[in-house]
């Protein structure tokens, strides 16, 4: 008499001859297979993802757009919320920003060559407090004159010249890195401290 074991493999090879194949075989292997594949799949892809993201990060050139961006919008609220919209003197604040980033940029190119011949620089020699306080100081001074010649000078205007300072801040800055990068056809990258040339591979 055949025990309940053997019938049942009996049972599965005549299944299996009638059909060419085993349900239920078929179901477990291809768990067992599928399941971990799927897995490093997905892993394999968020590592990807992530990677681009840090790399695209990691460029200057991109993390000055980021900058620029952050910066035109909270210029742009400032204007709206407590610069009372007060175009003419938003328009004198981004006519110091932009004479101060031109400036700056000048100081940009320079560093800039310096970390293709020499190696990484630290990223504050890109900030140079003394330049920056006597090109604030330059821009000012015609502005504090039409201000204070003004019978109705008061906070909201300067708020409206601060919100046109800081939207154009950044943007001249991007684009000197831009135009210096493809006249050398190299990248610059950062980790947040130091400047240096993205290493070719």
């Amino acid at each position: 008499m055949q025990s309940g074991e053997q019938k049942n493999q009996r049972i599965a090879d005549v299944i299996r001859g009638w059909l060419g194949w085993c349900p239920d075989a078929e179901t477990r292997i291809r768990r067992e297979v599928n399941k971990p594949s799927e897995i490093m799949d997905t892993a394999s892809r968020r590592s990807s993802y992530k990677g681009r993201a840090s790399d695209w990060l990691g460029l200057f050139r991109n993390q000055m757009l980021l900058l620029a961006i952050w910066f035109s919008v909270v210029g742009y609220l400032l204007l709206l919320t407590i610069g009372n919209t007060n175009v003419d003197m938003f328009f004198w604040g981004l006519l110091a920003g932009l004479l101060l980033s031109v400036f700056q940029g000048i100081w940009f190119w320079g560093t800039m060559n310096e970390v293709l011949e020499n190696g990484a620089v630290f990223l504050s020699t890109l900030y140079d407090k003394t330049t920056i306080f006597i090109t604030l100081v330059i821009c000012s001074i015609p502005l504090l004159l039409s201000l204070s010649a003004s019978p109705v000078a008061n906070m909201m205007m300067w708020n409206a010249v601060l919100a046109g300072f800081i939207f154009i801040m950044f943007w001249v800055q991007l684009l000197v890195v831009w135009i210096w990068e493809t006249r050398v056809d190299r990248h610059l990258q950062s980790d947040g401290l130091m400047l240096s040339i993205v290493k070719e591979t």
